[in-house]
């Protein structure tokens, strides 16, 4: 049995002690977990992106994938593993990383059985440099695209469709973006994928909203709600200056209290 805090404390009965001095940790088989991060973020063109990695070992050697990887048991826990796996593909350290769900089949992972924890990275636009692994071939940005048979992956590197994805990972990124798009309507994730959360335009804003949900936006609604929800509220603050546009626009920051309440 490891020496735990807990079982130091002195709140333990003696019995208690006894019982996890003698427990056997080996008594029922253990599942690997993985931390798996579906990295999103917006081009120049205002199209909604997305990290994948190209495997260099087997399973699925050679396959398209979500950046992610095992947590290592007693040294970190799984969102310190997701916060590990993409500060080593980007570089990235504070990225707005948001647990998404846990997916734990038997028969995802065709090794043993691995539970992976899933979570979702929005990165500001423009920032997102990637750099590829140790247990990776090659790392890309694809831009995301919809048809009648679902999503595709799209870079200069080629095409990739959902079913081409290695393990589970499309059904991962289609709950992501769901989830995405149903928050994005009333908690303030799409700030986080400003290029500059601290000097910005309502238009800016209003073409994330649009991308994420795929769809385009009354401008006079959208800017009648954010007034409304974030300016009113003191979340936003707007800025005694303009943007440099060819039609100049009133620019806003978020505030602290809106960056604590995303963290």
């Amino acid at each position: 049995m490891r020496d735990s805090a807990y079982l130091k404390s002195g709140q333990l009965s003696a019995e208690e002690k006894a019982f996890l001095e003698s427990y056997d940790p080996d008594r029922y088989k253990k599942p690997s977990v993985t931390a798996d991060v579906v990295t999103l973020t917006v081009n120049s063109e205002d199209q909604l992106c997305i990290l994948l990695i190209k495997r260099g070992g087997y399973p699925y050697k050679g396959k398209w994938a979500l950046p992610g990887g095992f947590m290592e048991t007693d040294v970190e826990s799984v969102t310190q593993a997701a916060k590990r796996e993409l500060f080593e593909e980007t570089g990235v350290k504070d990225a707005s990383l948001r647990q998404l769900y846990t997916f734990s089949d038997p028969d995802r992972d065709p090794r043993m059985h691995v539970v992976s924890v899933a979570y979702t990275a929005l990165i500001p636009k423009g920032s997102l440099k990637v750099r590829a692994g140790d247990d990776a071939w090659d790392a890309e940005v694809f831009r995301i695209a919809y048809d009648v048979d679902g999503m595709t992956f799209q870079s200069e590197k080629g095409l990739v469709r959902e079913e081409d994805l290695a393990f589970d990972h499309a059904r991962i990124i289609r709950m992501a973006i769901k989830r995405l798009r149903s928050r994005i309507k009333y908690e303030p994730d799409a700030f986080w994928l400003l290029k500059n959360k601290k000097e910005f335009a309502i238009s800016e804003l209003k073409s994330i909203h649009e991308t994420i949900l795929n769809e385009k936006l009354d401008l006079a609604n959208f800017r009648k709600a954010f007034l409304r929800d974030y300016v009113e509220t003191g979340r936003v603050r707007p800025l005694n200056k303009k943007s440099n546009a060819k039609r100049p626009a009133m620019l806003y920051d978020m505030t602290e209290e809106l960056v604590e309440e995303e963290i």
